[in-house]
């Protein structure tokens, strides 16, 4: 039996629909979602660490995979128990430190338990962004762009956890990713790409993991409505990394990135 641990979006949705599909047995908990459910599902919160574990295990889950969009939580929100507990001064750590670090607490906890965290990937190869071909190509200074994305995303990410995401345009920081994610950080530079641009399409939003996120748990993804908030911001391409980014709505995406020329690039 494997254990999905679910929050918002439609990654959990394409998860589920494969694992139906291949008759794959599985364990479902939702995170704070309220409907009626079947026996193979639950509605937990994700601060409550101790019962999720204790129904992972109950239904015998040697594998965990966590999957869709979570609110960070405050430590007000944590369900303590005597395992909790035990684990406040890491909490109280992780949470003055940043998501990723959270994550990585998480991830250990269910170590400890003999429970693995695996990645979406695993089982969904095919939203994986390299499968996507873009007939678009970055030019030479969107290269220049990308590259400079790259470094400064990598030398920010190795002293602070902020952001997965950067835009760069002529060579210009024009935005970078912080507590509000990547689409609201896409609608607050308009303005300012808008005087670089000229109406023209220019600059590149580059998204990718932090150094020091474990991508088994928090993966950066973009979708139709990322492509549609890049394009309203004027922004020419995005780039990705290699077998680090999860694509999805491709089939969807295509005919709105071919008709604006926009380009998605595959980096290592």
């Amino acid at each position: 039996m494997i254990g999905i641990i679910a929050g918002k979006g439609n990654l959990p949705k394409i998860l589920i629909n494969k694992f139906n599909k291949k008759k794959i047995k599985y364990f479902l908990i939702y995170l704070e979602e309220k409907k009626k459910l079947k026996k193979t599902k639950t509605n937990i919160n994700i601060t409550d660490i101790s019962k999720i574990i204790k129904l992972l295990k109950k239904n015998n889950c040697r594998e965990v995979i966590l999957v869709g969009k979570v609110v960070r939580p405050s430590i007000k929100d944590f369900k303590f128990d005597f395992e909790t507990i035990k684990l406040l001064p890491k909490i109280l750590l992780n949470l003055k430190k940043g998501d990723s670090y959270l994550l990585d607490l998480v991830i250990k906890v269910f170590r400890k338990h003999k429970i693995n965290v695996v990645s979406c990937l695993k089982y969904l190869p095919e939203i994986k962004a390299e499968n996507f071909i873009s007939s678009s190509k970055p030019s030479k200074d969107d290269m220049a762009d990308i590259k400079k994305g790259k470094l400064l995303l990598n030398h920010i990410n190795s002293k602070f956890d902020v952001g997965q995401s950067i835009v760069v345009n002529k060579g210009f920081v024009v935005g970078i990713e912080a507590a509000e994610g990547t689409d609201l950080m896409l609608k607050k530079i308009v303005k300012i790409q808008e005087k670089i641009n000229k109406g023209m399409l220019s600059g590149v939003l580059v998204k990718m993991p932090k150094k020091i996120q474990d991508i088994r748990v928090d993966i950066p993804t973009i979708g139709l409505s990322t492509i549609k908030n890049c394009l309203d911001a004027g922004i020419k391409g995005i780039a990705l990394k290699k077998n680090e980014n999860i694509f999805l709505d491709q089939e969807r995406c295509y005919e709105l990135i071919k008709k604006n020329n926009f380009f998605i690039k595959v980096v290592n």
